[in-house]
């Protein structure tokens, strides 16, 4: 970095006259300090940049220009391919993301309330026609839990065995066809 001792500040001190022999600035002794001070502590190029004053890269500014147009075109074509995806509003009134404004606003929270309180009485009427945990284990829509789950598997197995024995003994103790004939149970001709 240079200071300002370094420049040629000759421009400056153009009218001055050569009997002097040194060169005179516009600057007091104390201006200059200050004017140094104040050039030590300038920012650097990095920090320019991490505060969006210089732009980045060691690009020329032409190309920082085309660069910079080139970013914006493509945000913006970006931006209208997701507005073209966007749902639609009646599809977000339907989710409940937005209200339905066919409702006045000093309205909408009681309709919101209302809707609520129908829904929490229709949950509350399912919930006391819902059948008993037992019925359920009957139908064997749940499994009986009187067992550790880690047996649920091998209960089952002994159940479906025992189930099968007993059909099988059914099947063995069954009337004949012709003795079902007899007690008018089938038809003559079957």
């Amino acid at each position: 970095m240079s200071t300002l001792g370094d420049l040629d500040i000759g421009a400056a001190n153009a009218g001055g006259s050569a009997a002097e022999g040194a060169p005179k600035s516009p600057l007091t002794d104390t201006d200059r300090a200050r004017l140094e001070r104040s050039l030590g502590h300038r920012p650097d190029r990095h920090e320019l940049e991490e505060r969006n004053i210089l732009k980045p890269g060691n690009l020329a500014p032409a190309l920082q220009a085309r660069r910079d147009e080139l970013q914006k075109s493509q945000l913006a074509d970006k931006l209208e391919g997701r507005l073209e995806r966007r749902p639609e509003k009646d599809d977000l009134v339907n989710r409940g993301i937005l209200k339905d404004q066919s409702v006045a606003p000093a309205l909408q929270a009681k309709r919101e309330e209302l809707q609520k309180s129908q829904l929490t009485d229709k949950l509350e009427g399912r919930l006391e026609r819902r059948p008993e945990k037992d019925e359920l284990v009957n139908r064997g829509i749940l499994k009986d839990q009187s067992v550790a789950p880690a047996l649920q598997g091998k209960k089952e197995e002994l159940e479906r065995a025992r189930l099968g024995n007993s059909l099988q003994k059914e099947l063995e103790h069954r009337p004949h066809p012709e003795e079902l004939r007899q007690k008018g149970i089938l038809p003559q001709d079957a």
